[in-house]
């Protein structure tokens, strides 16, 4: 176990961490520079880093994919799982003037090999939760729908030449939802209400200035658009045909460019993609002064009374990242502006 000098606010952090079911050595523990945990939200992969000293070339490399399952906290409180990893590759360097280390990369879905395949193939009348599991079954993975997401009906969808987690991430994208690989699980959510692996909704992240090292926020953030227009083609006439969805801001319509079947599907695809551009116009950071392994991406944070308008409000949790090192156990909270547009306005 990797236990820290630094005492923050009281406490010891530490980190413990296993190797094809076996810990490793005090040896590993004490060439440890870093270790970096990312949750990001969306289909990117929760991994960890981690930094070695390798003054004398004396680490043992672990096995190539090798399963790395990773715990921490604080001694005598919170403390749990922080994730089981699939070893991905090992960087040597060195330099003069710093020395020599090995980086150890490791993810919680080998999306080299799962959900990467390029091919094609068509779904006709199925539900939405139907075709994720049938994608999840074949790569060994256990699907997890939302329930509302599941029984979305799908006259007809061609995979043509794409991957298929892109294939999915598209698909979920256009009904509101987001695809996310945890583990041997295949994760997918309405977009702002994300649940863990066991169904559970994710619990806010409340902050006040207090809790923060450093904090920096756009709140304005990227180009605003009033409208989002989406078409399909009608069936009856064979004329292209337009939809609207409101995005609650000042600016240009954004069109997408591929029409979809329908009338209904255009309109949740113009409706999730005006929720991913309320998303976009504001984000930022909050660097937190100790680790908090309640934060989870997808959650949201409640940034306290404390802040400045502009900051105080709900925001979304776009990236979590852990890092242990010779300051403790440190959180970093990524964010992005909620859906509905809300971030950044103090309760009233």
């Amino acid at each position: 176990m990797f236990v820290s000098d630094a005492l923050q606010q009281g406490f010891r952090p530490f980190i413990y961490i296993t190797v094809n079911g076996n810990e490793v050595s005090g040896g590993f523990y004490s060439r440890l520079v870093s270790a970096t945990a990312r949750d990001e939200a969306g289909q990117t992969s929760d991994r960890i880093t981690f930094t070695l000293d390798d003054a004398d070339n004396a680490i043992e490399l672990p096995p190539e994919k090798a399963t790395i399952v990773v715990y921490g906290g604080w001694l005598d409180a919170e403390q749990g799982l922080i994730g089981t990893y699939e070893m991905q590759s090992i960087e040597l360097k060195g330099d003069v003037d710093e020395g020599e280390f090995v980086v150890i990369q490791a993810s919680a879905a080998d999306l080299k090999r799962k959900l990467k395949g390029v091919d094609r193939e068509h779904f006709e009348e199925k539900t939405l939760g139907e075709i994720v599991e049938a994608i999840a079954k074949r790569n060994g993975m256990t699907a997890r729908v939302e329930s509302d997401l599941a029984k979305v009906k799908i006259p007809y969808r061609a995979r043509i030449d794409t991957s298929e987690i892109d294939f999915l991430t598209t698909l979920a994208d256009e009904h509101g939802g987001v695809v996310k690989p945890m583990g041997d699980k295949l994760v997918v959510s309405k977009r702002g209400k994300a649940k863990s692996t066991s169904g559970q909704s994710l619990s806010s992240i409340s902050i006040e200035k207090s809790d923060c090292k450093t904090w920096s926020i756009e709140p304005s953030g990227r180009a605003q658009y009033g409208k989002v227009k989406s078409a399909y083609i009608d069936q009856k006439t064979g004329k292209r045909t337009k939809v609207e969805a409101e995005t609650g801001m000042d600016g240009p319509d954004y069109t997408l460019k591929n029409p979809l079947p329908n009338k209904e599907q255009a309109e949740k695809a113009a409706q999730a993609e005006a929720q991913r551009l309320t998303r976009n116009t504001g984000d930022g950071h909050f660097q937190l002064a100790r680790g908090r392994f309640d934060a989870q991406a997808e959650a949201d944070v409640i940034a306290g009374k404390s802040f400045r308008s502009g900051i105080a409000g709900t925001w979304r949790a776009d990236a979590v990242e852990h890092v242990w090192d010779e300051n403790g156990w440190l959180t970093k909270v990524e964010v992005k502006s909620k859906e509905d547009g809300s971030s950044g306005k103090k309760d009233s």
